[in-house]
């Protein structure tokens, strides 16, 4: 009988370990890259003939294939939009990987096995993992859920430069602001991770922005705070320091334009709202030129100029979603992104009015740079937009002042409202 019993136990352990062995957690997880070895092949074989040239309005229509048509149109049509005597111009140079930081691909590799989808598409174990939840996403929600769970390694501080520019008559608008970004949770690269721990108000992220330019705003200042739970508003306030006023501000305003601007609040990273604010649908892959691997300062560009010359793009394989807003009174229509697979940045955007006519798009400027703990974080380095419908258009380089800082210390006390009353 004791026999019989010590090999039930034996039994009963031996698949206790098989079950181990076998459960979600030892899926083999692949690190999502752009091109397979045999799309590679193609790729390189197709650089052997582009790598290295200059594209301009003479053989545009050539590589017009892996670029948006508005895009063209405007290489094309170059006086329309504010270009030099030389036009506008950009090269072409090869494919390289934009891989995942150690963090990043330990936490996609501990974590994505752990996912739990609810029947709605939201992640119920959302705030206690980080990495990238589906390395092979299936929907377009899957593949946003990616793009929500970029974050920018951990915290993220930069200075954008940018004039909104008018290239009809040349004139120009600057703005100078200050960002800090801080992620409560998704953390893979700064200790605590996954996620700080007493989170009480339960903080998906901070987000704070000091102006300089123009000079009627300096020393405006104003915070965000992004929570957990996707059906809670952002916590948003504003320090008006010409009247010494801090005001609350409405999340409808994330709509307005800002400062008379073509853009919107929700127009940052290409999109800055909750995520289940969206319905989202998988369109498929595009090979698309994109900015992948750009210094800024090494870019060309005159007052009033629409595109910067001298940019580098190279083809990626994007992922292509249209997100369309829950909200039937929401500015746009439709937006469609164009997502790196590998870190999940939108490299385009293409946005449509209520009426379903083009109207803008976006192209992100993006580098690998190297992070305050010695890795290489692919991040937004400035963003180029156009309004065709207004024939306006928008420059921003977080590079000319000083390089953007990833990884670096950031205090949690910057996002509160007595901070933004602090003397400069």
């Amino acid at each position: 009988m004791l026999r019989h019993k010590l090999q039930q136990i034996i039994i009963f352990l031996l698949y206790g370990v098989i079950v181990i062995v076998s459960s979600p957690r030892a899926e083999n997880i692949t690190i999502p890259t752009a091109y397979t070895d045999e799309e590679l092949a193609k790729v390189r074989e197709w650089e052997k003939i582009w790598a290295g040239k200059k594209i301009d309005k003479t053989n545009i229509d050539q590589i017009a294939q892996f670029m948006p048509e508005s895009y063209v149109g405007i290489i094309k049509d170059p006086e329309k939009w504010g270009a030099p005597p030389e036009g506008f111009y950009f090269m072409i140079i090869p494919y390289q990987p934009c891989p995942p930081t150690k963090g990043m691909a330990e936490a996609t590799m501990r974590y994505a096995p752990l996912v739990k989808t609810a029947a709605d598409g939201t992640i119920e174990n959302y705030a206690e993992i980080a990495g990238i939840p589906y390395p092979v996403p299936k929907t377009g929600l899957e593949a946003a859920w990616n793009f929500e769970f970029n974050n920018h390694g951990d915290t993220y501080q930069y200075r954008k430069w940018s004039p909104n520019i008018n290239p009809k008559s040349r004139e120009e608008r600057l703005a100078d602001q200050e960002f800090t970004e801080m992620y409560f949770i998704h953390r893979t690269e700064l200790e605590p991770k996954p996620q700080i721990p007493n989170n009480s108000r339960g903080i998906h992220r901070g987000y704070f922005m000091h102006t300089y330019l123009p000079p009627e705003f300096l020393n405006m200042r104003m915070y965000t705070l992004r929570f957990i739970e996707q059906t809670k508003e952002d916590e948003m306030y504003i320090w008006y320091s010409q009247f010494r006023r801090i005001r609350r501000m409405s999340t409808s305003a994330k709509t307005d334009a800002i400062d008379g601007t073509d853009l919107i609040y929700d127009d940052e990273y290409c999109w800055e709202g909750q995520i289940m604010r969206n319905t989202y649908t998988y369109k498929g892959r595009r090979d698309m030129l994109c900015n992948r691997h750009q210094d800024l300062n090494a870019t060309v560009r005159q007052i009033g100029q629409t595109l910067v010359n001298n940019l580098s793009f190279e083809r990626c394989n994007t992922i292509v979603i249209d997100a369309v807003n829950k909200d039937p009174n929401y500015v746009y229509g439709r937006r469609t992104w164009y997502l790196d697979p590998e870190s999940y940045l939108i490299l385009w955007t293409e946005i449509y009015d209520k009426n379903g006519r083009f109207w803008k798009c976006f192209l992100q400027h993006t580098d690998m740079l190297t992070t305050k703990i010695g890795e290489k974080k692919h991040s937004i380095v400035g963003t180029t937009y156009v309004d065709f419908q207004r024939t306006h258009s928008g420059f921003s380089t977080s590079q000319k002042i000083y390089a953007p800082i990833v990884s670096c210390e950031v205090q949690p006390e910057i996002f509160t409202v007595r901070y933004l009353q602090k003397t400069y």
